[in-house]
Formats: structure tokens, C-alpha cells, sequence
């Protein structure tokens, strides 16, 4: 028999009396001292969600203006950690981290482990392709469980994110993505979109002809592709790795460079 739903709101107004001594009776009571003492506030957001910084911030609001308000300056977070940080407690609770449906009816659940597994991989791919911390990852890649998997490896590695659903006009992408140059392009061949199987490999190959920058093309195979795209990485290829003997080195991909 599962336990009674309790809102995150009165887990966090528990959690504000039992370890700081506030108590509110009210939601406008709390909101008041969330505007009034932001400082305090905030604080107890970083201390209830257990955030983690490799390196330690000088203040919770250092410049309490707007435009220019400065947050915790000095801490650094990664959001695939904390998206990450759920896969033991959510694995032990029987709950997936994805459930796909597509238009042909496909169900595909992706567990915790696997989740975890797929963007380490990824991740470690990327590095392989030399993937830095400020690099632009340009992903042409449609509503499917592979997309959030390649954003968690991108994000990870502290590189910059920007995806288009290959249903957008093929001029509306290139713009899009001329203007990040981008340093990877991540792609579709082929998508099921609106009824019926669409071909989109030679918009991959023009798309990759189109941005200079890009020195590197993965590829998310298609059976609706005419064709199979010259790459440098198939995206099965990208997510194969198995973990490491040691797991916590293996959560986040790459250790020390996930932040």
C-alpha cells in the first residue's frame, strides 16, 4: 500500500521548521518571508535540495538589484548531476525516467540505470570527439527519448545546447544554427512525422555542408532514411559503452570535468 501523497510544499515548510524554526501557517506567510529575507530563503532552497558546488560561493545574493541581481557567485552546478541524483531512490521505487509513445503506437521505457548508463556513454563520446566546456552541440533531433539522453552528455560536460525538431523548415534550422557555430551537429536521417515516414538525409547532409564549423556528425539511425548518412558516430555507437568497475566515476561520465 503506497504511503499518503504529501505536497513538496509541506515536505519544505516540515523541513523549514525542523531544522531552522520557522514555522508558517500559511503559503503567504511563507511567500512574504521568501521576499522579504531572500538571502535566508534561498539559502534553505540550497540546503533542502542538498546542492553540491565543487568550489564554495562568497555570498546567496551578492548584488541585490534588477536588472543585475548576482546569485551565489563562485558556485558551480551541473544539471545533469542533479537530474542524475534520482536514479537509486527512483529505480528502488519502480519508476522509469522516460516513457516514449510515438505515432505508430511504440511504447519504450528508459530506467534510471539505463538513463544514467546512455548519457555517461554519450558523454565520454563526446570527449572523444573533443567536446569542452563552452563547445556548441547543435542537434537536429525530433521528440524522442535520444534527444534528452544526448542534452543530460551535453550538459554534463558543461557544453552549450541547441536542438530543432527535424519537422522545421531546413532554411529555419541553418539559421538557427549559423548563428552558435557550432562545433558538433547531432542528427536525425529519418523521422515519422504527421502520419508518414519522412526522409531527412539529405537535409542532414546539407545541414552539415551549411555550417562550417562543425567538425564532427553523429547520427541517429532511421528506417525512414533513403539512405544511411556519412558520419563520424552512430548514435548506438555513442551510447554502447558499458559502465566502469567503479560506478561513482561512472554517474556523471567523466568525473571531475562534469562540472
Amino acid at each position: 500500500m503506497r504511503p499518503p501523497y504529501v505536497p513538496q510544499m509541506r515536505l519544505f515548510q516540515d523541513w523549514l521548521r525542523e531544522q531552522r524554526g520557522l514555522s508558517f501557517d500559511t503559503y503567504d506567510a511563507l511567500w512574504q518571508w521568501s521576499v522579504q529575507d531572500q538571502a535566508a530563503f534561498w539559502q534553505s532552497i540550497w540546503d533542502y535540495e542538498g546542492m553540491q558546488s565543487p568550489t564554495p560561493y562568497e555570498a546567496v545574493l551578492a548584488d541585490a538589484r534588477m536588472p543585475g541581481a548576482r546569485w551565489f557567485p563562485g558556485a558551480k552546478v551541473n544539471y545533469a548531476q542533479r537530474v542524475l541524483r534520482h536514479v537509486d531512490a527512483a529505480q528502488a521505487a519502480g519508476v522509469p525516467a522516460i516513457v516514449s509513445d510515438n505515432e505508430l503506437g511504440q511504447v519504450r521505457e528508459l530506467s534510471w540505470p539505463e538513463l544514467r548508463r546512455q548519457v555517461a556513454s554519450f558523454a565520454l563520446a563526446l570527449k572523444g570527439l573533443g567536446v569542452q566546456k563552452g563547445d556548441r552541440v547543435a542537434a537536429y533531433l525530433p521528440n524522442v527519448p535520444e534527444t534528452v539522453v544526448a542534452f543530460l552528455a551535453c550538459a554534463s560536460l558543461g557544453a552549450i545546447w541547441s536542438v530543432c525538431a527535424p519537422d522545421m523548415g531546413t532554411q529555419a534550422v541553418t539559421d538557427r544554427f549559423q548563428q552558435i557555430t557550432p562545433r558538433v551537429l547531432i542528427a536525425a536521417e529519418g523521422v515519422h512525422y504527421a502520419g508518414k515516414g519522412l526522409d531527412r538525409s539529405a537535409v542532414v547532409e546539407g545541414l552539415r555542408a551549411s555550417l562550417p564549423t562543425v567538425e564532427k556528425l553523429i547520427v541517429l539511425e532511421s528506417p525512414h532514411a533513403a539512405q544511411p548518412v556519412k558520419a563520424d558516430l552512430r548514435f548506438a555507437q555513442a551510447i554502447a559503452a558499458a559502465p566502469p568497475a567503479c560506478p561513482s566515476l561512472w554517474c556523471m561520465g567523466m568525473a571531475a570535468s562534469c562540472w
